[in-house]
């Protein structure tokens, strides 16, 4: 969750401002930079998950 809070949320923040018409320069950029977290936020909750089952099992 503070991961989620603190790098993707202000990204969906300033892709929420844009149009096609008053895109940044380095748009694709970000989006590419969202994507890098949130496969990194999976990763993270699948490894929690198999580290809490393996510790119940």
């Amino acid at each position: 969750m503070i991961m989620s809070l603190l790098l993707l949320v202000p990204i969906n923040n300033r892709g929420k401002t844009w149009t096609p018409e008053n895109r940044p320069a380095d748009w694709k950029e970000q989006m590419n930079r969202w994507d890098r977290f949130h496969y990194v936020r999976v990763a993270v909750i699948i490894a929690a998950f198999t580290l809490l089952v393996a510790a119940l099992a």
